[in-house]
Formats: C-alpha cells, sequence, structure tokens
C-alpha cells in the first residue's frame, strides 16, 4: 500500500509544500524521494487527480504534517 504524507512547509523545505511517498511494506514503512509544490492546493490538486482521499493529522503528529492521503 502506498501512504502520501503532506507537510505544509516543513522546517526541511520551508519555502514548499513537501508530500513523500511511503510504501508499507510487510517488514516495514519504505520513505520514497520527497515531491515538493509551491502550494497546499497544488499539492492537494495533484493526489487527488491520482484518485487518492485525505486523512486528517493526528492531534500528536508534527505541526508541518497537514493529512496523509490513500
Amino acid at each position: 500500500m502506498e501512504l502520501w504524507t503532506v507537510y505544509d512547509r516543513p522546517r526541511d523545505f520551508p519555502q514548499h509544500c513537501a508530500v513523500r511517498k511511503v510504501l508499507v511494506e510487510e517488514d516495514g514503512l519504505e520513505p520514497a524521494d520527497w515531491h515538493l509544490f509551491r502550494s497546499l492546493q497544488e499539492a492537494r490538486a495533484a493526489l487527488a487527480r491520482r484518485g487518492l482521499i485525505p486523512v486528517p493529522r493526528g492531534v500528536r503528529d508534527d505541526p508541518a504534517l497537514v493529512e496523509t492521503w490513500l
């Protein structure tokens, strides 16, 4: 399964919305490369075009983490 985590202006990429694909494998999580967007709206549009749906962040998640898409 693939998860896509969306961060709005994280510390590593303060000028961007950063999206990272994470593969869920039998032996754990395997993070992939970052995809950078100019805005949160641009990132959301790209994920929605793939037919994915958003899941809100948890209260204990990093404040820069906006949501995860499945």
